[in-house]
Order: structure tokens, then C-alpha cells, then sequence
């Protein structure tokens, strides 16, 4: 049901503000079911008033070889309405232990609940994943973590920028993540990167 904006708790309505339309925030997870949020533009109001919101989502995990180190991150891009123009990307460094979990929590692929929100109102939507494959995401991403070595988180920052720099909007970065990350390959991708390119 959509809610004004006064009702969310303090941190979340000072974060609204600053956040992108193409970004989605980890807010943690609650009897195991994580939340996110998004930020719909202007003019996506109706849609989220109807609840005629639909949602996918698909994960990036790679291992990439940078400076001397082993760094793995898991990338999950939601898609709303199977529409190019709605989608929102996340990206969790698998060494540090809460983006592990939250991101675990996430492909568990259980249920998930986005906090869906414009500048002016919100609506929390639950969603349950449908996912059949011969693979297990959560294997995929214990085993990209066991992979890393103990780097700086701002390594991962920096890798993070260098991959998703590849694409000037966020349907290209879905195009480039799963060429680099397919399906076909458990959505896992091992590479080095180095000074200026892939």
C-alpha cells in the first residue's frame, strides 16, 4: 500500500534524496528475507500507487586479479516491469562479511522486499525469485569468496568502478555482465584486470 514519505525512519528518508535511479541499497534482511531500495523517477508514481510493480533479478559473480590480489564481488541487477528503462544494480564485496550475508540472504532465493520509493511515496512489494538451474547461486559465491585474498575494501571499490565504467547506462551493464558472467557459466566470471583494461 503506498505510504508518504514521513513514515519511513530517519536514515532511510535522508538517504532518498541522494540516491540514483539506477542504484539499489542493501537495508539488511529480516527473519531472513532481505530489503532493498529503489528509486523510481518522476512520473513512475501511478505504477507503484496500482502495485503493477513485477521484478527480476540476476547476479554477477566474479573473482578479478588486480594489484597482487584476488578480489571477488558479487553484482545483482533487479529489473522492473522487464523493462531496460527500470534497472538497478548492487554490488557486494564477498570478503567483507555483512555484504556476504546480505547478499547470501538475496540468493538464497527465497523471498526478497524492495522498498520501492519516489521522492514523494513508497511501497514496500515482496517478491519470491523463480530460478531453475543445475547450479546453487550460494555455492557460487562461497566459492568466489574462499578464492580472495585479504585485500582493502577500496580495492574492491576500485575494481567495482572498473567493471561497471564499461557501460554508459544501466541496460548496457546488464548486456556486459552477462556476457561476462552467463548463465551457461553459473553467473561466475574469473579475470585480471589491470591498470586500464579488462
Amino acid at each position: 500500500m503506498l505510504e508518504k514519505n514521513e513514515r519511513l525512519p530517519k536514515n532511510i528518508k535522508e538517504m532518498l534524496p541522494t540516491l540514483s535511479y539506477t542504484q539499489a541499497v542493501p537495508l539488511g534482511s529480516e527473519n531472513g528475507v532481505p530489503f532493498l531500495m529503489i528509486k523510481l523517477s518522476v512520473g513512475n508514481e501511478e505504477a507503484l500507487g496500482k502495485g503493477g510493480i513485477s521484478s527480476e533479478f540476476r547476479a554477477s559473480i566474479f573473482n578479478v586479479n588486480f594489484k597482487g590480489e584476488n578480489v571477488a564481488l558479487c553484482f545483482v541487477q533487479f529489473k522492473l516491469n522487464g523493462s531496460d528503462k527500470h534497472i538497478f544494480t548492487v554490488n557486494y564485496d564477498l570478503h567483507n562479511e555483512k555484504h556476504y550475508q546480505d547478499c547470501a540472504d538475496l540468493l538464497a532465493m527465497n523471498k526478497y522486499t524492495l522498498l520501492v520509493a519516489t521522492d514523494e511515496a513508497h511501497d514496500f512489494i515482496e517478491f519470491t525469485p523463480v530460478f531453475k538451474a543445475d547450479f546453487k547461486p550460494l555455492a557460487m559465491i562461497h566459492g568466489a569468496k574462499a578464492l580472495a585474498s585479504d585485500y582493502e575494501p577500496g580495492l574492491f571499490m576500485e575494481v567495482a568502478h572498473a567493471i561497471t565504467s564499461q557501460a554508459n547506462t544501466p541496460a548496457a551493464l546488464w548486456n556486459i555482465l552477462e556476457e561476462m558472467a552467463p548463465f551457461s557459466k553459473s553467473w561466475y566470471g574469473a579475470m585480471q584486470l589491470g591498470a586500464t583494461e579488462l
